[in-house]
């Protein structure tokens, strides 16, 4: 009851929207523009900005990643605080709270940040719980409770955003960077857009019900066809049962869909933490590096729309078998075609099957789990699984120290790359017990 409440009067400020256009698209175009500020200028600017203070203070590699590595550690152990703040006071709140931690944390780099030790503390603890609480789960929440039908698609357009940002950052932090000669200046223009994104977080609207509007502008109990749209159908699996926690975990699906999330974050972790100092050291210039990293942020954004339309369309598991396949080709050219150009095309390769994998996943989940039910598993999932994408940044860190070269974080890579083909090709829908296949709509076709 409480939940309800406050869900009402944080949405009740906006009641007049009700009476306009649909407010699921304002909801995706607001994302849109706060993943590009706080995701594309924060997480994807890493990449320019890190090499950068590890050459500057003379850090060691992996000590230096533990910080990244802690970071994925503390979003995940800050998941389940997410999905609880979700239920109990909707994603507008906890989205803002996540973006003020966010902003503190910058600032904080910027002023205050001198030891390996202070980079640690900042980034792996307190941007990484604002990472969580600002992250995919809030974003993917808000477009699932007003998109049914079209869901993989608008989650493709929506979180192409922090693509966009992250290859715009790119050349923008590294000029900004060699024109004050400071690594501190590139995070001080993350935070200012972040800053932007928080102001934009204000205008988020929950749930439809919040403004007596209903998911893909259709009214389920409009038998006389006055809505203003005709109702899409879906052509994929959708549950029709909203799972338990302890249901989800006692089929087989769960287990293959977690091994392709960390292997296609731990790929995209590794390139962004590790790869412009893989390209340094095997001889690619200051400003080829930062091309080749853009075209791995320029092939994440290009492939999250068309991954979502498709989704829409073809059954998940051939899909991100196919994607998985190709992500496995792009992560071998990318150890062993050490050119310029085909490092530029390992990595755009790599950034289509990683926007892709991204894109489809929330809708994944929600298809084959149940839309009410996604929050809740999420908060769960992200846990057990961040742990292992957390071992990318500081244990390939470590490779290279011990080594003096990344091949035995590729072999592993390439590994994990065959294990989730196979993964995505046993990803069946889980049929419930509850239900019988009459009630089950396994699939529905035009």
């Amino acid at each position: 009851m409480e939940t309800r409440q406050a869900v009402q009067a944080e949405g009740s400020a906006f009641a007049p929207f009700s009476r306009r256009k649909f407010y699921g698209w304002n909801n995706a175009a607001l994302l849109f523009f706060i993943q590009f500020a706080s995701s594309g200028f924060v997480t994807y600017a890493y990449a320019a900005v890190f090499p950068a203070m590890v050459v500057a203070m003379d850090w060691h590699r992996g000590d230096a990643s533990i910080a990244h590595s802690l970071n994925f550690l503390m979003i995940g152990i800050a998941y389940p605080v997410t999905g609880w703040m979700i239920g109990k006071w909707g994603v507008r709140s906890t989205l803002t709270t996540g973006l003020t931690l966010m902003l503190t944390g910058l600032l904080l780099t910027v002023f205050f940040v001198t030891q390996v030790w202070h980079w640690i503390l900042i980034w792996g603890f307190l941007i990484g719980a604002a990472g969580a609480l600002a992250g995919p789960l809030c974003w993917h929440t808000v477009v699932i409770h007003w998109f049914d039908a079209k869901r993989a698609t608008v989650l493709g357009i929506m979180l192409t955003g922090s693509a966009l940002g992250g290859f715009i950052a790119q050349p923008v932090l590294i000029g900004i960077m060699d024109s004050f000669g400071s690594w501190q200046s590139g995070w001080l223009v993350s935070a200012a857009t972040v800053g932007g994104a928080l102001l934009l977080s204000r205008f988020i609207i929950n749930r439809p019900q919040d403004i007596d509007q209903f998911p893909d502008n259709i009214d389920p109990h409009d038998t006389h066809g006055n809505t203003r749209e005709s109702a899409p159908i879906a052509r994929t699996y959708r549950s029709a049962y909203n799972w338990t926690i302890r249901e989800v975990f006692r089929t087989r699906t769960v287990y293959f869909a977690m091994i392709i999330s960390i292997t296609y974050l731990g790929l995209g972790t590794f390139l962004l933490t590790h790869g412009a100092l893989y390209f340094s050291d095997i001889g690619i210039s200051k400003l080829q590096t930062a091309s080749i990293i853009s075209m791995f942020i320029l092939g994440n954004g290009v492939g999250r729309i068309p991954a979502g339309w498709l989704g829409d369309r073809l059954e998940l598991r051939w899909l991100m078998a196919g994607i998985m396949g190709v992500m496995l080709i792009g992560f071998f050219m990318l150890w062993t075609l050490p050119h310029p150009l085909m490092l530029g095309i390992s990595a755009f390769t790599l950034g289509l099957c990683y926007g892709g994998t991204f894109a489809l996943f929330p809708a994944l989940v929600s298809n084959f789990f149940g839309q009410e039910s996604f929050a809740k598993i999420n908060s769960v999932i992200a846990p057990l699984l961040l742990p292992f994408v957390a071992m990318a940044p500081a244990g390939a860190g470590y490779i290279f120290d011990i080594y003096g070269s990344y091949d035995r974080a590729f072999i592993i890579g390439l590994i994990l790359s065959a294990m989730s083909v196979v993964a995505a090709i046993c990803l069946t829908p889980p049929k419930h017990k509850a239900l019988s296949p009459k009630t089950e709509p396994l699939k529905q076709t035009p």
